[in-house]
């Protein structure tokens, strides 16, 4: 099984490398302080990750952002598990193409907002994830360093001392807040 996913992926990953050239954005480095709109990207299998998410969009809409988080869970059906509401979106492996490209309008809404800002919370390897960032037209994108966000984001955050979402977020705060335009 895991060897038609491998094959699977290959196939995905061509597409989006084949997407990717026609992505064009306009580039400008954004700031907490100028950001109007903000598109956060997750992994949502994990439930811990999910509150901590919801907490930092919390955050968000208190500083007056206008926020979507778009959570992806890998599983076959998170209809009884997540419900999608006001500031929040979830796609699951129902929602995924054969070669495994994230389809749907939410999906290509995210993708062609240009978000102020696009915080990519994933710190492990998922494609689904990269799929949607790399496409994003978001005008400036965010991540932790390592894996496909090295290329896709604008700026990235190391995280070699710890690599929990919490540490990240606080690392991402204080680096945005950084930026003054």
């Amino acid at each position: 099984m895991k060897i038609i996913k491998n094959i699977q992926q290959k196939f995905g990953e061509f597409v989006l490398k084949s997407k990717q050239k026609n992505v064009s954005r306009h580039i400008k480095a954004v700031g907490f302080d100028k950001a109007i709109e903000i598109g956060v990207l997750y992994d949502a299998t994990n439930r811990n990750d999910c509150e901590t998410v919801k907490h930092f969009v919390n955050y968000l809409i208190e500083e007056r952002k206008k926020v979507l988080a778009l959570g992806y869970i890998n599983s076959k059906d998170s209809s009884e598990i997540v419900k999608a509401h006001l500031n929040y979106n979830y796609f699951d492996n129902k929602n995924l193409s054969k070669i495994l490209i994230p389809k749907g309008k939410e999906i290509e809404n995210f993708i062609n907002t240009p978000y102020s800002i696009l915080i990519d919370l994933t710190t492990k390897p998922c494609f689904q994830t990269k799929y949607i960032a790399t496409l994003s037209k978001a005008r400036f994108k965010v991540g932790a360093s390592g894996d496909y966000r090295d290329g896709t984001c604008d700026l990235t955050i190391s995280l070699t001392e710890n690599k929990s979402m919490e540490y990240f977020i606080i690392q991402l705060k204080h680096y945005l807040k950084m930026i003054h335009n």
